[in-house]
């Protein structure tokens, strides 16, 4: 409260035994708590879920931190948040949250995207990705957290997004967090306002489900692979609700989220989505020294008929 002291500074006597001599500092010793302490900072920062999938065997192949590798410069990735876990300390040990539910399921940061192309500068992106391999890739509470800070950075910076947004969805099992029903947060709001502002693209492999799935409608673009299902309500929801029991490979695949448009570009694998990623950025970044181009004199040979484009 105002008025309040929250910091107290007293003089104290000092023993001369207890005040190092600058020449016996050693300046490149790292105490063994400490070193202790960046490998495990290292081995959290890199670590991936074991891959828990409600509804059997994840249908697609590459991690999300190999996605990242792939789409960004080698290098560039400043992350943020790689140490957070899930909000589940009142159910689970700290010991269990660190080694199965790494970065919340959420690896985010900034990078540079073809700046060997077009410079540092234009190359600067905001990447986020949900990650499969924890607690299914659902929207937790720290995660969110997460989300909220880089999408506010994104809005500020003017930065483009490339998001990946395989998940489940709102997860139910975290509780460390005030409130009942986690509705209050920001996330939704600051990710449609991105729209018009910079550009976002939205990659999607395997299974995309309700809140994942209400971000990747935010996007300008969505990149889908073959073995995507993208639903607005997943299996347990929709079992839930009575109607059904449905496989989440039945719950919007691409053979239908294709032909309706929902899904603008349709590509064979992960590998192939990150690589038209980067491509469709390209278009944002400045113009290329090097390209070639038909002779543009070719198009007055056109038909002007039926078979014309027409727009």
């Amino acid at each position: 409260m105002q008025g309040e002291a929250i910091l107290f500074l007293e003089p104290v006597e000092l023993d001369h035994h207890d005040v190092a001599e600058e020449a016996e500092v050693d300046l490149d010793h790292i105490r063994a708590d400490l070193a202790e302490l960046t490998r495990d900072t290292l081995s959290r920062a890199m670590r991936t879920g074991p891959a828990l999938w409600s509804g059997g065997a994840r249908p697609t192949s590459a991690p999300a931190r190999e996605n990242i590798a792939q789409l960004v410069d080698a290098g560039s990735l400043v992350e943020y948040g790689s140490l957070a876990i899930a909000a589940q300390r009142r159910r689970r040990k700290v010991e269990d949250l660190i080694q199965n539910t790494p970065a919340d399921g959420l690896i985010t940061g900034v990078a540079t995207i073809n700046a060997e192309k077009f410079g540092p500068e234009a190359g600067r992106c905001m990447v986020i990705a949900y990650d499969y391999t924890v607690l299914a890739g659902t929207q937790g509470h720290m995660n969110h957290k997460k989300i909220d800070r880089m999408l506010t950075l994104t809005e500020q910076w003017r930065l483009p997004l490339v998001f990946y947004a395989e998940g489940g969805g709102g997860r139910p099992g975290d509780t460390d967090r005030l409130g009942m029903t986690g509705l209050d947060g920001p996330s939704f709001v600051q990710f449609a306002r991105l729209s018009g502002l910079v550009p976002v693209v939205g990659v999607v492999s395997g299974y995309c489900f309700a809140g994942n799935a209400a971000m990747l409608g935010c996007c300008d673009v969505i990149i889908a692979t073959q073995n995507a299902s993208i639903g607005m309500g997943g299996p347990a929801m929709i079992e839930g609700g009575g109607l059904g029991v449905y496989h989440p490979a039945e719950v919007g695949p691409v053979s239908f989220q294709s032909p309706n448009g929902v899904i603008d570009i349709l590509v064979e694998d992960e590998e192939e989505a990150t690589a038209v990623a980067q491509k469709y950025l390209s278009y944002f970044q400045g113009a290329v020294a090097d390209w070639k181009a038909s002779d543009q004199r070719l198009l007055r040979r056109g038909d002007p008929g039926e078979s014309a484009p027409r727009l």
